[in-house]
Formats: structure tokens, C-alpha cells, sequence
């Protein structure tokens, strides 16, 4: 489809789609729950793109928003599940701010915020699921900030910068699916272009922490402190309780079983059982992440002898995972939602008709993440198209070169305040979007689009 076969009910569709993710950004800016915010957006858009088939009736878009939140409910149940009660436990037996306590040590209290974000770039690089390394790093952070006397609004960007930009995209290598999803598609491999990806991930890494100490140092001169109030209840200052803190080996021994287990069952078969097939795939980080809780239940109860705190952890964290999990799930049921009405369909098929070269295939990678919310989702959907795909293929375009570029250009507007990662990212450390979307905008939408334009042009020359 070029430009000039849209008709103006297409136009008028495409604009119900914009319509539909300006209400739920608005009304998650608001502080609307997602409960409530997610279907009157779903329902905004349904109505702008009725049609006779059934695609714009409003209850066959909800049918739809519930389907996709049943099912995203479903495979990532375990994951926030055992998430949450991991993260909980390494705070609440004061392992998170051991670790601190050694960084801070040997880097000092102005490497904080640094120390935080190569600490998670190394977890997502190192195989760790994008989606569970927060509720890794959050305790860790918040200790490092609260040590370093920092404005907690700062923690949701800089996990974000370490999770969701250059790790997971850019660095040649990366076990993450958003490398992973072109290579079936493109007969490329996950190490494609590797020189193009190291230069993103420089510009990435490198803008994404000048910009993010800056406004650290202007929040300080402004006299903003750590804002203990704000802290999660699980994450809790221990300093209070007057109690020892773990020794730092035992402290950094979940971390090593963590890592070591989900890269030992992610890349290795018994007999003819693999983990990678079960469970939607979520089987080794889910199996790695609960043989580490059993060895903090131990270490908590039988080294530490604090039976009756491990246990409060427990059931405590046995019920925290289902707000953050929920409101992820809801977000990707919208993005559900959208993939089905007819103002997306248009939307793709204009942007296919605008050619092939690696600008065009960044910008469509980049709106279908955005409007998804998803940048795995903007990639799959956009490799799904065989008429896209035969263009590029039959193109003059690297396919390597091409690989890395719409990697990298996933994780832009995929970053949006409807993102359902992001949404959780916020909720584990205990912020909001006023407070710290901004932050979070900068180095996983205005960054990565630069990164993506600097790729693009010298995969061009």
C-alpha cells in the first residue's frame, strides 16, 4: 500500500490509534490504575476503528484485552512470583546492602549510580530475562542510593539504561530475545554486525550516563536527598534493626547461583529433557531462580537464624508480585487489542510502502514497538510480514548490517509510558511516572533513537 491509497477512514482509524495511546498515557500520567486506565483506552480505540466485520466492536476488543491479559498473566506468572520473593529475601536478610557496602568500598559513594547500571547491563548481557533483573538489582540499588545519600527517583533510569538499551539490543552476543527474534528471519546470527553494535552501545552507555549524572548532580545542589519514606517496605533500611549484616561472600553467592544455574540450563540438555522447551521457555530462569530462594531460606533460617523474618519475607513476597504482574499483563492485553483493529493494519502496510533501506526499516520497527509497547513484539510483528521481510531480503541492504540496526531500533518508542516493562520497573522500586518517567524517557527513547540514526547512517555509507 503506498501513501496515496489510504482513504480517509484509514486516516481516521490511525488517529483512533494515536487517540487511544494519548488516553493511556494521560490517564497512567494521572495516577489512573492500569485496571481501569487500560480498557478506556482499549474502548477509544475500538470505537475509532469500528467496522461491520467486528474488529472495532467495543466487547470484541475487550474480549481481546482479556485474552491477552489472561495469557501474559499465564507465562509470567512464576517468573514475579519467584522474582519478587528473591529480590525481598536479598534485601531482607541485608545481602543487597552487603553488596553496597563492598561497592561502595571499593568505588566509593559517587560511583553509586554507575555501579547500578553496569551491574544490571552485566545481568541482562550474562543471560538474566530482561524482566526479571529489577527485582535483582532494586535492592541493591536502593541500598547503593540511600548510602549515597541520592534522590530514589533516579533508580527506575538507571536500571532501565543498564536493562533495556545497549545490553539488550546493541552488544553483539546478547542471549536477549530482541537479538535473538532476526536471526531466524534474516539468516543472521546473534553476533551480526558487531562493529555497528559496540558504536551504538558506546553512544548508548555513554550519553545515557552523562545525562543521568548531570541531573544527579543538579538534583544534589537543589538539596534533594534519599527519600526513605518512599522506599517499598521490603526494602527497608536494616541499619535500623541493629543487626549484622551477611558476610559479603554469602551475600554475593545467590547472584553466582542465580547466573550460573540459568546459563547451565538455558545452554545444556538432560538426556532429552531441555528446559529452554518448557514453559514457554521460562523454565531455566524460573528453576535457577527457585533453587536460589531455597538457598536464602536456608541461609536465613539455619546460618542466620532468623526463622521467624525469613518466613514474614516469604509471605510477604508470596502476595507482592501480583500488582506489578497484573499491570504488565494488562499493558501487553492493550497492545493485543491494537494489533487487531484496522488503523494498525493500515499503519504497517504505509510504512511497507515506503520502501526498503535501513532508515525505513528503523522507523518501522520502531513505531510497531511503540505502539505495542513492546519492542519484541514491534520486531516480531514486523518479521512476521513476508512481504516486508522479501523487500529487505531482496534489497541492497547487509542483512547483518540490517540485523543490528532494527535490534537497536526496538528499543525506542518501545519505551513509552504504556510500557508494560516499564510500568513494573516503576512499581518494584516504589516510583512513578511524574517522579521518574523522564528520566527514563531520556535513556530509552531519546538515546536509543540517536544510537539508532548513527547505525543507520554508516550502515548506509
Amino acid at each position: 500500500m503506498v501513501l496515496t491509497s489510504v482513504s480517509g477512514w484509514d486516516v481516521f482509524n490511525i488517529v483512533g490509534l494515536v487517540l487511544a495511546l494519548a488516553v493511556l498515557i494521560v490517564l497512567i500520567f494521572l495516577k489512573v490504575p492500569v485496571i481501569f486506565a487500560v480498557p478506556i483506552a482499549a474502548i477509544v480505540a475500538a470505537v475509532t476503528n469500528w467496522s461491520t466485520s467486528g474488529t472495532g466492536n467495543i466487547w470484541y476488543a475487550l474480549t481481546n484485552f482479556a485474552s491477552g491479559t489472561g495469557t501474559t498473566f499465564y507465562q509470567f506468572l512464576f517468573v514475579f512470583l519467584l522474582s519478587t520473593i528473591y529480590g525481598e529475601l536479598m534485601a531482607g536478610l541485608g545481602m543487597a546492602e552487603s553488596i553496597a557496602n563492598f561497592f561502595i568500598k571499593i568505588f566509593g559513594t559517587k560511583a553509586s549510580a554507575v555501579i547500578i547500571v553496569i551491574t544490571t547491563a552485566l545481568l541482562v548481557y550474562g543471560g538474566v530475562s530482561a524482566m526479571v533483573v529489577a527485582f535483582t538489582v532494586a535492592p541493591i540499588g536502593i541500598s547503593l542510593l540511600r548510602k549515597s545519600n541520592i534522590s530514589k527517583k533516579f533508580l527506575p533510569a538507571l536500571i532501565a539504561l543498564g536493562q533495556s538499551t545497549f545490553a539488550l539490543t546493541a552488544l553483539p552476543g546478547s542471549p536477549q530475545v530482541n537479538n535473538i527474534i532476526p536471526t531466524s528471519y534474516l539468516g543472521t546470527t546473534s553476533t551480526a554486525a558487531p562493529v555497528l553494535g559496540i558504536i551504538a552501545a558506546v553512544i548508548m552507555l555513554g550519553l545515557g550516563l552523562t545525562y543521568l549524572l548531570i541531573m544527579i548532580h543538579r538534583s544534589k545542589k537543589k538539596g534533594e536527598v534519599f527519600e526513605e519514606e518512599l522506599v517499598p517496605e521490603s526494602y527497608k533500611n536494616r541499619e535500623e534493626e541493629n543487626k549484622k549484616l551477611p558476610n559479603i561472600i554469602l551475600s554475593f553467592l545467590p547472584m553466582v547461583i542465580l547466573i550460573g544455574l540459568f546459563m547451565l540450563f538455558e545452554n545444556v540438555s538432560f538426556g532429552s529433557y531441555s528446559f529452554k522447551t518448557q514453559y514457554n521457555g521460562m523454565a531455566s530462569v524460573c528453576t535457577a531462580m527457585f533453587v536460589t530462594i531455597i538457598y536464602l531460606v536456608i541461609f536465613g533460617m539455619f546460618i542466620a537464624k532468623q526463622k521467624k523474618e525469613t518466613w514474614g519475607i516469604i509471605k510477604k513476597g508470596s502476595v507482592d508480585w501480583v500488582m506489578p504482574l497484573l499491570n504488565f499483563a494488562m499493558i501487553v492485553g492493550f497492545g493485543t487489542v491494537i494489533q487487531k483493529l484496522n488503523g494498525f493494519s493500515v499503519l504497517v502496510d504505509m510504512v511497507i510502502g515506503l520502501g526498503s533501506n535501513y532508515f525505513v526499516a528503523a522507523i518501522t520497527v520502531c513505531l510497531l514497538a511503540g505502539v505495542t509497547g513492546s519492542a519484541s513484539s514491534g520486531l516480531k510483528i514486523a518479521l512476521n510480514s513476508e512481504a516486508l521481510v522479501d523487500s529487505w531480503v531482496n534489497s541492497s541492504m547487509n542483512m547483518g548490517a540490517l540485523h543490528r540496526v532494527i535490534s537497536i531500533a526496538s528499543g525506542g518508542l518501545d519505551s513509552l509510558p504504556h510500557c508494560g516493562g516499564i510500568l513494573a520497573d516503576l512499581q518494584v522500586c516504589g516510583e512513578t511516572h511524574s517522579r521518574s518517567y523522564i528520566h527514563i524517557f531520556m535513556v530509552t527513547v531519546v538515546i536509543p533513537i540517536i544510537a539508532t540514526v548513527a547505525v543507520c547512517t554508516l550502515a548506509s555509507l
